[in-house]
């Protein structure tokens, strides 16, 4: 099996070979090819832009841009491809030594002849309209968003990921907006109606770490551990701004300096800044010098769930750990992606869990990532951590679960395979060699195997090169029962890691832990049957399926103080996602059953981490499992069970989850009434406060289920809402909630044009609306045409959008006619882009699987 693997390999290299020779003379397609990426990066180096951009105060108006790029050419044997990812009326005039020189524009490329170059240094100034697709621009701001490829759609560069740059930016923008970009403001001038803003050079960064936001924004500056910050933000609460803030900046300051202190190198971008945008498309982006954080994930409500604090540290604390693991050393192409990824979680859990010691980071490890891991390797639509990779325009197709959520997964195992100290001084090393520079996944596989007995490559090529995840089953009689990995899609793949097995019999119990490979192992020679529990300390990955003996035992007894096992939350999390894959996969209750037993367990678990699991997955059974008869059955049983953990709890972060989900269920007049009076304030909960976004999305249940006169509910919502960027989104969203038919139709209708798709978490919220299960079958006629649309979302939207596009469209739907209608459309495709048909098919794997459990 590696032999085949490496033979793959080998002839990929030889290909790869064949195309950078014959990049030189090829004319350059649309994006960057693996080919011109290797080409130029044997050609140019010790590149600098400078770029000055005159920002207009209405959003409508162009930008006028100049830039002189400086460049060090190590071959004159072939033309200069430049990128400028827009059309050639944006290009005013291309100048050498103050001199017009001819040039084409092929492609979405500015392209040079050798005639106009010369070997060693060039400087090349381009008079040029900005390109609008990733300014993000409003009305009252603008930010870029350049990852992986869109520095290009902005203005003329190298845009790939190893040729970094330095950059000095002049920005002229309206006089009352304020300007931060990666470098240090070097000088702020006014003349007239501007403000003139003038940023020192910048380290060298790849072209996607390039940034700049201006607006109307707030700022606050402050110094903590002697190191200065500045943070600008648009929330106009006050109050919420002020109860935030301080953390914020201690959670920054705190993670820099643990950061520091991990990876022996200081923090190597000079100034820190950081830019909380409304609706930012991510929780948050790791521009050196600059970071862009979506507003809500670090301004948080009053009383916010534990869950929420954690996940606000954890971001702060990716996004720092960024400044290492992908700006100081960055992958050398874009298929190493998630390594960057990978390693600023794994930096951030480190970082946050000593602050959160009520918080058991085992549990939250699994359940944060062992499922939406699963969500995406149990489906046909499948992909390796590390992935191919033949143009850069299509590099944000590769963005999903298994770069988030697999790939901790095994990092875990690796660090736990060779230990941390082995880890750290690995990861020092990879940072010394490479920094300011580029690397990729199997130069740190180097560094770790030259200092490791074990053979990493071997585990990496298994774990990280091909797609999937195990499945294990267990066979036996009543003389012995025996653990082994079922007949793999590859043939001779070997899954290696240790699971750890709990056995229980009528009056003893134990466990044992097992390397897997691919032959049965023993687990138990007992005296009587014993009931089996798999991958009970919640960090084997597969599917292990139980019997049925030993899930009706747990859920019978669940969280029961009689069973030592049973009230360990670890062990109740890992029982729960076996179950939950048991019950996707086919091997568990009938979807009628589980929500009984969902409903059953809720009010038994005491843990925050496990409940919010649980009510995730008794949201899905109810809306995507279910049939409509079934619901009716449930619907009063489930909301009083709800309604009375939402009173009862006295943990206010759980209050807080029990509401969301008993107003997204809610469907009994006296539940909607319960929506009503929450909404208008007639009832109160005690410690229940309800946020301006909570009272938004009241409102928009009472419309969707027609609780009320919906045009009064709307206009009561946008005149109590002071904030203008949640007015605006609420301006947006309504159409999508009309009872209307027509006008959802129309409001569907103009999300074909690009313009209106701009404010990608708008029209994200906007689906989920218009797509509701309670709607589904009347969306039905927009599921062929929203697939139609994907290959234009990809090239328009950010990396999320088109998985976030497909996820919002189809998530409602759970019959027949909307499976056959995304299978039908990939029939009628069947040269369809690889890595977009790979995200229909995750997107659809839970409605496939609903329409075979409902019949």
């Amino acid at each position: 099996m590696q032999i085949r693997y490496l033979i793959l390999f080998f002839i990929s290299i030889m290909l790869t070979n064949l195309n950078c020779k014959n990049a030189k003379n090829e004319t350059p397609g649309k994006g960057v090819s693996f080919a011109l990426n290797e080409y130029r990066k044997k050609t140019i180096d010790s590149i600098h832009y400078a770029i000055e951009l005159e920002i207009p105060s209405q959003k409508i108006q162009a930008i006028e841009g100049k830039q002189l790029i400086t460049f060090n050419l190590k071959s004159l044997d072939s033309a200069l491809v430049m990128d400028f990812s827009t059309d050639s009326a944006h290009v005013h005039a291309v100048k050498s030594a103050g001199k017009e020189i001819s040039y084409d524009f092929i492609n979405e490329h500015i392209v040079i002849k050798t005639d106009q170059l010369v070997k060693g240094k060039n400087e090349i100034e381009i008079i040029f309209t900005a390109g609008d697709l990733s300014l993000n621009r409003n009305e009252e701001y603008l930010y870029t968003l350049f990852v992986p490829d869109r520095a290009s759609t902005c203005f003329p560069l190298f845009d790939q990921p190893n040729l970094k740059a330095s950059y000095s930016l002049t920005l002229k923008t309206p006089k009352h907006w304020e300007a931060v970009s990666n470098g240090i403001l070097k000088e702020k001038t006014s003349t007239g109606d501007q403000n003139i803003y003038h940023f020192e050079k910048t380290k060298p960064i790849s072209s996607y770490l390039f940034a700049f936001a201006v607006g109307k924004f707030f700022k606050t500056e402050k110094i903590v551990d002697n190191r200065a910050m500045t943070m600008y933000y648009r929330e106009t609460d006050s109050v919420k701004v002020k109860r935030n803030s301080d953390e914020v900046f201690n959670l920054h300051a705190k993670s820099l300096t643990w950061l520091e202190d991990y990876t022996a190198i200081k923090y190597p971008f000079g100034k820190f800044d950081f830019v909380l945008i409304p609706s930012f498309q991510y929780g948050g982006m790791e521009h050196p010098g600059s970071i862009f954080y979506n507003e809500s994930s670090l301004f948080l409500d009053e009383n916010a769930p534990i869950n929420r604090k954690l996940a606000r540290a954890s971001v702060i604390a990716h996004e720092s750990a960024h400044m290492w693991f992908g700006d100081l050393v960055t992958m050398d192409w874009f298929n190493d992606v998630w390594l960057k990824e990978v390693f600023a979680n794994f930096m951030a859990a480190k970082i946050v869990h000593p602050s959160f010691p009520e918080i058991n980071h085992d549990l939250r490890f699994l359940l944060a990532h062992y499922p939406g891991a699963y969500e995406v390797d149990r489906s046909s639509g499948t992909n390796p951590i590390l992935q191919k990779l033949g143009n850069l325009k299509n590099a944000g197709t590769l963005y999903g679960g298994i770069i988030y959520q697999k790939a901790p997964i095994v990092m875990r195992q690796l660090e736990k395979k060779i230990g941390e100290n082995l880890m750290r001084e690995s990861l020092r090393e990879y940072l010394k060699s490479f920094s300011f520079s580029n690397a990729k996944w199997d130069d740190l596989i180097g560094i770790i195997d030259n200092k490791s007995p074990e053979d990493i490559t071997t585990w990496s090529n298994v774990w990280v090169k091909t797609p999937g995840m195990p499945e294990y089953e267990f066979v036996g009689n009543k003389d012995e029962i025996q653990i082994q990995q079922k007949k793999d899609s590859l043939s001779g793949r070997i899954w290696q890691q240790p699971v750890v097995t709990i056995w229980k019999e009528m009056f003893a119990q134990g466990s044992i832990r097992i390397n897997l490979n691919n032959k049965p192992q023993n687990v138990r020679k007992p005296d009587l049957p014993a009931m089996v529990f798999p991958n009970s300390n919640g960090q084997g990955y597969g599917y292990f399926k139980m019997d049925s003996v030993s899930e009706d035992y747990f859920l019978k007894n669940y969280n029961s103080a009689k069973d030592t096992m049973l009230i360990d939350p670890v062990f109740r999390g890992a029982m729960l996602v076996n179950i939950w894959e048991g019950f996707l996969r086919g091997d568990g209750a009938a979807p009628e059953h589980f929500i009984s037993i969902l409903i059953d367990i809720l009010p038994k678990e005491n843990n925050a981490l496990i409940s919010d699991n649980l009510l995730g997955n008794l949201q899905t059974t109810w809306w995507t499992f279910l049939t409509e008869s079934q619901r009716s059955q449930y619907q009063e049983k489930i909301e009083k069970v709800l309604w009375t953990l939402l009173e009862t709890t006295t943990d206010k972060g759980m209050k807080n989850s029990y509401f969301r989900v008993f107003k997204n269920i809610a469907m009994t007049d006296d539940g909607l009434s319960k929506v009503e009076s929450l909404w208008n304030e007639k009832l109160k909960v005690k410690d229940l406060i309800l946020s301006e976004d909570d009272k938004i999305t009241l409102a928009y249940e009472l419309i969707l289920k027609q609780k009320g006169d919906g045009k009064a509910i709307f206009e009561k919502q946008l005149n109590d809402t002071k904030n203008p960027d949640r007015k605006s989104r609420m301006k947006f969203v309504i159409p999508a909630l009309s009872p209307d038919q027509n006008v959802r139709d129309a409001f569907f209708e103009s999300l074909k044009r690009p313009e209106n798709r701009e404010h990608e978490a708008w029209v994200l919220e906007a689906l989920g609306y218009l797509h509701h299960p309670l709607r589904a079958k009347n969306a039905n006629k927009y599921l062929k045409p929203s697939l139609d649309l994907l290959q234009e979302v990809q090239l328009t939207g950010d990396i999320f959008f088109p998985q976030r596009w497909l996820s919002a469209t189809f998530s409602g739907h759970s019959d027949l006619e909307s499976a056959n209608i995304a299978s039908s459309f990939l029939k009628a495709n069947p040269d369809y882009p690889y890595y977009l048909k790979n995200k229909i098919l995750q997107s659809t794997d839970m409605l496939d699987r609903a329409v075979k459990l409902k019949k």
